[in-house]
């Protein structure tokens, strides 16, 4: 407060915080009574006034005071200085101080009144955690279906703002989207984001694995990836890879291979003993560890139920493969440990 009062004397601007405040509280009631005519020369304080009332207007523009969100103004406030043909890098430095002025008896006068009512209240979520081994399926306030694999963490509002729905993921989902071309609809993953209005698709973004996807299945979706501010239009039937933050390769794709989870389906192509370990850890909440490094770069593929033991699933496997055999160690209150081991022919 005293930098900003001390900045006014040195540029030689009207600092009084009386005068200032009348100005102000005119501005707030929107009082233009004083207001002169063609024919009487315009007071000092009759510009200082249209200069406030106009400046208010701006920042009311740049702020949304009706909806304060320091966040979104931020980002207004940034957009607007790094744009060339900006009204505010107009302002020259007599202006600025006037600006500091009007803030300051903002923040202590009349117009903090204006503000506050309109304040945005904070946003009140829920969070699912989704335990090993299980599978949930929740409906979200606009009608929205969202479908939650094994070992995932969503969070959601209890009730979606005014301009956008905004939701969060780590772990794998299938989503139907109500439509709202209003209100899009915003997936928060941990390395990127996904935007919709209404659609189909897959996320499958667990923050321990080292890289994660976007399967789209209807409607169209816009991939943001966090690193380097890449931006990605998917379509029906595409998947998108993202590595380290990064959107790695974009590929055609029989969606079905990446959905059928939800149905309580285990589906591989052509996928590495490792990779299928690492998911039946989390479908069967066991831990599973090999015994031969070598095995985890053999590749499988084959339609299972998630609803079988995983005893039926490893005697599958084994069956397809005559390398490899399964041990399992069970254990009192704790996760069953599955050993692949190289089979003795």
């Amino acid at each position: 407060m005293h930098s900003l009062a001390s900045m006014v004397k040195m540029n030689k601007v009207n600092n009084n915080d009386t005068y200032w405040d009348r100005l102000v509280e005119r501005v707030f009631q929107g009082d233009g009574s004083q207001k002169q005519t063609n024919e009487q020369p315009e007071t000092q304080e009759e510009k200082d006034y249209q200069w406030a009332r106009q400046t208010n207007e701006h920042l009311m523009q740049v702020f949304s005071w009706d909806r304060f969100d320091k966040k979104e103004a931020k980002f207004r406030l940034n957009y607007r200085l790094s744009r060339k043909d900006s009204l505010l890098q107009r302002f020259n430095r007599q202006v600025w101080m006037k600006a500091a002025v009007i803030l300051l008896a903002l923040i202590t006068g009349a117009l903090l009144h204006a503000i506050l009512p309109g304040k945005k209240q904070e946003t009140s979520y829920s969070e699912v955690t989704v335990p090993l081994g299980q599978m949930s399926q929740i409906q979200l306030p606009d009608g929205s279906v969202v479908w939650l694999n094994s070992g995932s963490v969503f969070k959601y509002p209890t009730s979606f703002d005014q301009k956008k729905r905004e939701v969060f993921i780590d772990g794998e989902a299938f989503m139907e989207v109500a439509h709202n071309p209003k209100k899009p609809f915003v997936v928060n993953a941990p390395s990127f984001a996904v935007e919709v209005l209404g659609t189909s698709f897959n996320v499958d973004a667990y923050a321990t694995d080292s890289y994660s996807s976007v399967t789209l299945v209807e409607g169209k979706v816009l991939l943001h990836a966090n690193q380097e501010k890449q931006s990605q239009i998917l379509v029906p039937g595409q998947r998108a890879s993202i590595r380290n933050g990064k959107i790695d390769k974009l590929t055609e794709v029989d969606t079905e291979f990446y959905t059928s989870w939800k149905d309580e389906k285990i589906v591989f192509r052509q996928e590495s003993l490792e990779e299928i370990a690492r998911k039946m850890e989390r479908w069967y909440n066991v831990e599973i560890q090999f015994k031969d490094e070598s095995l985890k770069k053999l590749e499988f593929s084959g339609t299972f139920l998630k609803n079988k033991p995983v005893s039926q699933v490893l005697k599958s496997l084994s069956i397809m493969n005559d390398q490899i055999d399964f041990v399992t160690e069970n254990r009192i209150n704790q996760k069953n440990i599955i050993y692949i081991v190289k089979k003795n022919n």
